[in-house]
């Protein structure tokens, strides 16, 4: 994470104790239960951070796939998504590696569909532009072309 240094050496005493076996712990006092109870508080503190990152990047990963949904005119639920990924994350039952990889592969599948809608949409755009310009034809005519019932001519 993007803890700043001078967090980090407030538990290097803590942290030094993590791999020491009970015999390597020699120091007065290196377990006492207070250090115990500040490492606790600050590993508390940084699963918040780490929740707070990962809501952070699956939130901009759901925008990259709703986007992807959007171009493909594919409809889907945005919010009860949003509300999905907030409870995977608050509860901690998801690996933050699995959901993400998850999120990735719904976003490769969301390209591969838009992909084979390519063709369709590409064609339904082409019948949409030309039904645009037959009713501005239509429109053009009625407005600006003088129809022959309202000309006359005078024959001298």
């Amino acid at each position: 994470m993007d803890t700043p240094e001078e967090e980090r050496i407030l538990f290097d005493h803590v942290t030094c104790h993590t791999s020491a076996s009970v015999d390597g712990v020699t120091v007065p006092g290196a377990l006492a239960l207070d250090l115990i109870e500040q490492a606790e508080v600050e590993v508390e503190r940084l699963d918040q951070l780490k929740a707070s990152r990962m809501k952070e990047i699956a939130f901009k990963k759901q925008v990259e796939l709703e986007e992807i949904f959007a171009r493909a005119h594919i409809e889907i639920d945005p919010e009860a998504a949003r509300e999905k990924i907030m409870a995977l994350i608050d509860s901690g039952n998801v690996e933050p590696t699995e959901l993400l990889a998850d999120m990735d592969n719904q976003i490769a599948k969301a390209k591969e569909e838009v992909l084979s809608r390519k063709e369709i949409l590409d064609r339904v755009e082409k019948w949409m532009s030309a039904c645009e310009e037959e009713s501005w034809l239509e429109d053009y005519n009625r407005v600006f072309l003088i129809s022959p019932q309202h000309f006359s001519l005078r024959l001298l």
